[in-house]
């Protein structure tokens, strides 16, 4: 298991500004690449609207609550590249991170788009996982070349913190 180097950081929302803010900054660019090359995120101290929209592409990709907010959960996950504690899901599953699921297996239009179809999932994003949800994952599986068991653990959750990766870069 991995662990973070988390010590009392402060929280920080847009309107923060100081040396926390420009630490956030340089890690928002180490953990999201494209930042860097499209000079998207001035590392400046002041935490603005861009700031806030990187802040909010790196919870999509980790699954964390995408409030734009950095607390400890969103420090610990940039802190080791990744949501620390992921639950294992499966058929009978319900809550958010359902719901964050079903978010990134239904792809957007820009996803759509870029990725060349339409996505994994068709049904209504209820936070229930249930057999639709379940015909999503297996078949998300199987395209990774995983143990198709319709089952969300560790290999499963990498592979989907990948795909909400490029499915954010969609919408940068």
């Amino acid at each position: 298991m991995q662990t973070s180097t988390y010590t009392s950081r402060p929280i920080l929302k847009r309107g923060s500004t100081g040396s926390a803010v420009e630490e956030l900054q340089e890690l928002l660019k180490r953990r999201i690449p494209i930042l860097e090359c499209i000079d998207y995120l001035d590392v400046n101290g002041i935490f603005c609207k861009a700031t806030e929209v990187a802040v909010k592409v790196f919870q999509f990709r980790v699954f964390l609550e995408d409030d734009g907010i950095v607390g400890r959960k969103t420090w610990e996950a940039l802190d080791v590249g990744q949501r620390l504690n992921l639950p294992l899901l499966r058929y009978g599953s319900s809550g958010k991170d359902v719901t964050k699921v079903q978010n990134v297996l239904k792809f957007t239009s820009n996803a759509q788009d870029y990725m060349g179809f339409h996505g994994y999932y068709f049904g209504a994003i209820d936070g229930e996982f249930g057999l639709k949800t379940e015909q999503a994952v297996k078949l998300f599986q199987e395209e990774q070349e995983q143990l198709v068991d319709g089952v969300i653990g560790t290999k499963t959750w990498k592979e989907l913190m990948n795909l909400a990766g490029i499915i954010s870069n969609t919408d940068l």
